[in-house]
């Protein structure tokens, strides 16, 4: 019989969404035994976790301020970064009952708005073909009165791999399935046309790189501030850039 768990606690943290995660593998577990180096999970986690620690006025709205596409909530994003709640690796949403998962690889709410985060890894991962179909609905409907955003960070500028459709702008990434898909999902009312004319809007992207450029670049004003909380902001940024180093040297390997 599992242990129970106190009222109000869960796996929430960065570490345990991530063994999580591993231990859905079954047998390809063993590709963690070198750390994880390369694989999109560990990358998320190591990366992302790290930057949900450091100060988000400052790094958190960089990277957003850096990034392309839905500008005016990218920049309501950013101004609201340091309220913000940022879950990694979150449970998954369904698009209906017992119908489509929808499993993003963070979720991060501001009081004005609503982002799923979806990266993919440094190497040739592609996206399912109805990935980026369903994970559009899906921040559509789950904003509810929020304004809704779908950022995407990349190993390259779009267009993005598509598994059986090679490259595709975003905007044919999302269409090409999004028929099928909202004949699947319930409580999103607006029609076809409706829903394409918003992905501009609501469809932003960065990549890898420009995140770790946006990050090292941050403009930070460390005067006045305490030596010891000074260190820990840089060693935290210093590990997020390594991270990215070791993951992205994996690929020439």
């Amino acid at each position: 019989m599992p242990p129970t768990v106190p009222e109000g606690l869960g796996n929430s943290s960065v570490l345990g969404r991530l063994l999580e995660e591993i231990s859905w593998e079954g047998p390809r577990v063993r590709g963690y035994r070198d750390g994880g180096r390369g694989r999109e999970n560990v990358l998320t986690a190591e990366v992302l976790g790290t930057l949900s620690y450091l100060p988000r006025s400052v790094f958190l709205a960089a990277v957003l301020r850096n990034a392309h596409g839905a500008d005016e909530t990218r920049e309501l994003v950013a101004a609201e970064a340091e309220q913000a709640t940022f879950t990694l690796l979150p449970d998954e949403s369904r698009l209906s009952p017992n119908g489509v998962v929808v499993q993003p690889d963070g979720v991060l709410t501001t009081p004005s708005c609503h982002v799923l985060i979806e990266a993919k890894g440094l190497g040739r991962s592609a996206f399912q073909p109805e990935q980026l179909a369903r994970e559009y609905v899906c921040v559509l409907r789950d904003a509810a009165d929020a304004r809704p955003m779908l950022l995407l960070i990349t190993a390259s500028p779009p267009p993005v791999p598509v598994r059986g459709h090679g490259r595709l702008s975003l905007e044919a990434a999302v269409t090409y399935h999004l028929e099928d898909v909202l004949a699947r999902t319930t409580g999103i009312g607006a029609s076809d046309d409706d829903l394409i004319a918003r992905i501009p809007a609501t469809i932003a992207w960065t990549t890898w790189d420009e995140l770790g450029k946006a990050v090292e670049s941050a403009p930070l004003d460390l005067d006045g501030v305490p030596p010891t909380v000074s260190g820990t902001i840089h060693r935290l940024r210093d590990d997020l850039l390594r991270a990215l180093a070791w993951h992205g040297s994996s690929i020439s390997r």
